[in-house]
């Protein structure tokens, strides 16, 4: 399995509770990361970072072979939570230029994997050409990027066309539950998930934090539950690894509800440490057979 992961990092500010940690973020890094400690053969970051960072990302990525792609400056996050209501975050960002080009060397080097994923933060990060160029791959969008601004510091919602038209070239979908019914203009997950399927899109996971997750595999439709955590530590990414631990779970299993529990398990267990997952893939399966 050889998976390459697009799309900018972060430096995130986040506050929980009174405790205050900076860190590295953005959809690259949590989900290259969790591959890596899932046991992923090949994974490859394709991250555009501020070129005075070079050193600080690739300390961040564990001895990954990052590849460099350049941008105006480092996106800057900052997000508070809390502990009692982990569902619900304030998240401000700085926003400057990180646009990955389509470059004929990009491309050529993205027919050798297996699986793309696509990790934009802002709609300009990841153009159409990309999606255009690569849909004979088996690409997977991973967020709500393609249709989210910056306005003053703000994630704005605007322009759910952008992500419309790259459908017909996923092959997975994942967004929560609100960014579904956004995007589709309907209310309720079946609704959503249905209606972005109806516009091309051949499979649509929806997560919905503690409630759990939803799959529509092609017409078929999976309800997977959350797992309680053992203690909360740090709920910031667990959606990019719920996603990683998915594309894994696909080498591992042809059900997709073991998929889906597989995915939701990797998911718990980010939260139970502060920072990206660096479990263990066997404790993992170990401790999957005991809810499955």
């Amino acid at each position: 399995m050889k998976i390459a992961v697009l799309g900018p990092i972060a430096k995130d500010y986040i506050e929980v509770d009174d405790q205050s940690i900076v860190q590295i973020g953005g959809i690259p890094y949590y989900v290259a990361v969790a591959l890596q400690f899932l046991e992923v053969n090949q994974i490859t970051p394709y991250i555009t970072y501020g070129p005075q960072d070079a050193d600080w990302a690739k300390q961040n990525f564990f001895g990954l072979n990052i590849k460099f792609l350049p941008a105006e400056k480092t996106l800057e996050g900052h997000i508070k939570y809390s502990t009692t209501n982990p569902d619900v975050r304030e998240h401000v960002i700085k926003s400057y230029n990180n646009t990955i080009q389509a470059t004929p060397e990009l491309l050529a080097e993205l027919e050798d994997y297996d699986y793309i994923i696509f990790g934009p933060l802002f709609h300009d990060n990841i153009p159409f050409e990309l999606f255009e160029k690569l849909q004979h791959k088996n690409l997977i969008l991973g967020n709500f990027g393609l249709f989210t601004y910056e306005e003053n510091g703000k994630f704005v919602r605007k322009n759910p066309q952008n992500l419309i038209k790259v459908l017909p070239f996923l092959k997975y979908l994942f967004l929560d539950k609100s960014e579904a019914e956004y995007a589709s203009g309907q209310e309720g997950v079946e609704k959503s998930a249905r209606y972005l399927q109806n516009q091309g899109l051949a499979n649509m996971i929806i997560t919905e934090g503690s409630q759990g997750s939803h799959l529509f595999i092609g017409d078929n439709y999976y309800k997977i539950p959350a797992f309680p955590p053992q203690n909360l530590a740090d709920t910031t990414g667990a959606g990019d690894t719920y996603l990683a631990a998915f594309i894994r779970s696909l080498e591992l299993f042809t059900d997709p509800q073991k998929q889906g529990r597989f995915a939701a398990l990797v998911a718990t267990a980010s939260l139970e440490n502060k920072g990206a997952f660096r479990g263990n893939l066997k404790d993992i399966l170990k401790r999957l057979e005991t809810i499955i």
